[in-house]
């Protein structure tokens, strides 16, 4: 059994550079924001949000194979059975080629028809954006799921440093092409997708090199091809809840983006890029904790450590409720500068709208942590129910929200819908990990009487 110390110990070793890790991508959607609001304008804003929740689906597919393959290889590790988990990664890149091509083929061949649907397809100068943005982010769709599942499993190899420095690495790569393409060349949002493909390939190229050298610890192992689809649909069902949340919040960014553009036009939907930027970059770190929380969860709970499994659960979600809380006072003492770092200070409309999403959109943010990083953590000791209910939660009690409020608050009534529903879903995520903490008691060893 590990001591305190120990679990400490392990817990930092993993969730700090994961946090590092994702704090740098953070960084760099940040930069990207400000290079699209001020090289292509509140244009540019509006029309990256409308077409984002297609970006949302690929990166959920890529969740859900990611997901559902380091659970399940961290449990076999666990147990100590490498070679079984060596054939889980092979399923798992086959998946990534597989589910990958289909995005791409799905996305590109229906693409018009989805502009439409995303709302992007009467003014011709956002269609054309939208459009040149999502030609080259749905074509590397392959690209983007094994990129997010080459750092799912250099972290249950036990390498998160590995992880974190091709993170870093592909981000500092990110915004030196974002400013050639965008800033210098003037490629617009299609400049801004060339960029994240290129650094997505080099984390994925270092990856192929790394699980194919000798200094693998979980290496690809070749198993029986009749077993292969059984392989894959439990990974799929292992990482079925990270589909339904990313799933969620695109249909959750859809629906915002329709009643935007009802009650707030287009300077509503970029002022809502705005508050998506700044909230993004907390939830990056959110989930960058809860990665590094994964591994260390599946294999205490596969391992038959519970008590190691309640540390982490305790060091974690202390972690992110100050995380959050912190970032809420910024947020809140300063929404006007943060406003400024994306849209110019002549456009004085744009930057007062942007200022009052910030402050009403983002003041549940501390329930929202707790939401995601519960349910990731849920997701990561197995228990997919609980984590499908509170995921499946959120599209059933925003759509109500949404449709509902605006028509006795007007757009405060689309800011403060979000808000409404974390507060609620946080109350649930904490009762569901009660839950689980107390299973956990249950089942530690009882100290023997003397």
């Amino acid at each position: 059994m590990s001591r305190p110390d120990d679990a400490a110990e392990r817990f930092w070793r993993y969730a700090l550079p994961s946090i590092l890790a994702m704090l740098v991508t953070g960084c760099y959607v940040v930069v990207d924001g400000v290079f699209v609001g001020h090289y292509v304008g509140p244009m540019g804003l509006a029309a990256i949000n409308l077409a984002y929740p297609l970006v949302m689906v690929q990166v959920g597919v890529a969740a859900m194979l990611s997901m559902g393959a380091s659970t399940r290889i961290a449990l076999l590790l666990g147990e100590g059975r490498h070679a079984a988990a060596g054939r889980v990664l092979v399923a798992a890149a086959l998946l990534a080629l597989l589910l990958g091509g289909l995005l791409a083929l799905g996305g590109l061949v229906w693409l018009d028809d989805w502009l439409i649907l995303l709302g992007a397809g009467g003014d011709a100068v956002l269609r054309a954006e939208a459009r040149a943005y999502l030609v080259w982010m749905l074509g590397g769709s392959p690209l983007l799921c094994a990129q997010m599942l080459a750092t799912y499993l250099l972290r249950n190899d036990g390498r998160p440093r590995l992880a974190t420095g091709l993170m870093v690495a592909s981000t500092l790569l990110n915004i030196g092409f974002d400013y050639w393409f965008v800033g210098v060349l003037g490629h617009g949002l299609a400049g801004s997708a060339q960029a994240s493909l290129i650094a997505m390939g080099v984390v994925v190229a270092a990856a192929l090199v790394y699980f194919g050298s000798a200094r693998a610890g979980l290496r690809p192992v070749m198993g029986r091809m009749g077993k292969l689809p059984a392989r894959m649909a439990d990974i799929v069902r292992l990482g079925a809840s990270s589909l339904l949340m990313e799933l969620n919040l695109a249909l959750v960014l859809f629906a915002h983006n329709q009643q935007l553009l009802v009650y707030g036009g287009t300077e509503g939907v970029a002022a809502y890029a705005v508050a998506g930027y700044t909230e993004m970059v907390f939830t990056l770190v959110a989930h960058g904790l809860a990665l590094g929380m994964q591994p260390l969860l599946g294999q205490a709970v596969g391992g038959g450590r519970p008590g190691e499994a309640r540390a982490v659960l305790r060091y974690g979600l202390c972690t992110v409720a100050m995380l959050a809380f912190g970032v809420w006072a910024v947020v809140q003492l300063f929404a006007g500068s943060i406003a400024r770092l994306y849209v110019a200070a002549g456009d004085t409309a744009l930057l007062a709208a942007s200022a009052h999403a910030l402050r009403l959109n983002l003041s549940a943010l501390p329930f929202d942590g707790l939401a995601i990083v519960g349910t990731l953590a849920l997701q990561s000791m197995a228990a997919t129910r609980q984590a499908l209910a509170l995921t499946l939660g959120k599209t059933v009690l925003l759509m109500p929200a949404l449709y509902g409020l605006p028509l006795w608050l007007a757009l405060d009534g689309v800011w403060l819908a979000m808000p409404l529903v974390n507060l609620v879903l946080g109350g649930a995520t904490a009762y569901l990990l009660w839950r689980q903490w107390q299973r956990l008691g249950a089942s530690a060893p009882q100290p023997q009487p003397a």
